[in-house]
C-alpha cells in the first residue's frame, strides 16, 4: 500500500528541449496557420461588410441632415414671394366676409 502515489502529488512533464521536426508537426503546425488565416479572413470580411452598412447609413442620415437644415432655413426665412402671395390670400379672404357669427348653446 505504499507504493499507491497520491493524484495530488503527480507532477506535469515539463522538458525544456523543443520537439524534433517530424512531418506530423509540420503538417499539425500547417493546418494551425491555414485555421488562423481563414478565420482572419472571415473576421475581416465581416468588418468590411459592416463598413459597408454603416457608411451607407451615414450618407442617408448626412442626406436627411441637409434636407432638415434646408427646412429649418425656409421656416426661419421664407421666401417673400411665396409668403407675401399666401399673405395675400388669407388677408382677401378675411376681409370680404363680414365678422357676424350665429352663436347657439348646445345642453346635454
Amino acid at each position: 500500500m505504499n507504493n499507491i502515489r497520491n493524484r495530488g502529488m503527480i507532477r506535469a512533464k515539463v522538458s525544456t528541449m523543443p520537439r524534433n521536426k517530424t512531418d506530423a508537426s509540420s503538417q499539425l503546425e500547417l493546418y494551425k496557420m491555414v485555421t488562423e488565416k481563414q478565420r482572419i479572413q472571415r473576421e475581416l470580411y465581416g468588418i468590411k461588410e459592416r463598413m459597408f452598412v454603416l457608411q451607407q447609413r451615414l450618407d442617408v442620415l448626412n442626406n436627411q441632415i441637409e434636407d432638415t437644415e434646408k427646412t429649418i432655413h425656409k421656416l426661419r426665412n421664407p421666401h417673400s414671394t411665396h409668403s407675401t402671395i399666401s399673405q395675400n390670400i388669407v388677408r382677401s379672404n378675411s376681409s370680404s366676409e363680414p365678422h357676424t357669427y350665429n352663436t347657439f348653446e348646445i345642453e346635454y
